[in-house]
């Protein structure tokens, strides 16, 4: 997969501008995923990020070279805040509740019967899963410090 996206941005001549997208990624997660969300803002973020998603897929490069290759570096980086602001928005759009930094209008208080959990993002299905917190103590015993061998 990695070697994919590598040779996918040396073939592509006539793709789309890493800097603009950028600038339309964080616009996106500005407006529609701040600590303060709401259902139907966050329906329209999720929309622009699908319509995004190609374009990301689509970056062109101009400099092919291959020893220390910022233009490269920058596409790779969009291309894996891209991921991350997908995951943040599935997130964010499911747990409907508010906890921590986490506020949604539409869902003032928080929801200990169906989130006091982990969320578990799976990129290949686009889907969020729970997993129960553990809440076992857990105690360590101490010990003594001492020289390491090896």
């Amino acid at each position: 997969r990695a070697m994919g996206r590598l040779n996918q941005l040396d073939s592509n001549d006539n793709g789309e501008d890493t800097a603009q997208l950028k600038k339309e990624l964080q616009s996106c997660m500005q407006n529609y995923f701040g600590v303060f969300r709401d259902g139907e803002y966050m329906k329209k973020g999720r929309e622009e990020l699908d319509a995004m998603r190609d374009r990301v897929a689509n970056i062109a490069i101009s400099d092919k070279s291959k020893a220390f290759n910022t233009a490269r570096m920058e596409a790779l980086e969009l291309q894996n805040l891209f991921e991350v602001a997908e995951a943040t928005a599935i997130a964010a759009d499911e747990r409907t509740e508010s906890r921590g930094a986490h506020s949604r209008g539409d869902y003032p208080e928080r929801d200990d019967k169906n989130w006091l959990c982990h969320s578990l993002y799976h990129p290949e299905t686009k889907k969020l899963t729970k997993r129960d917190v553990n809440f076992k103590p857990k105690t360590v015993e101490t010990f003594e410090p001492k020289v390491r061998t090896y």
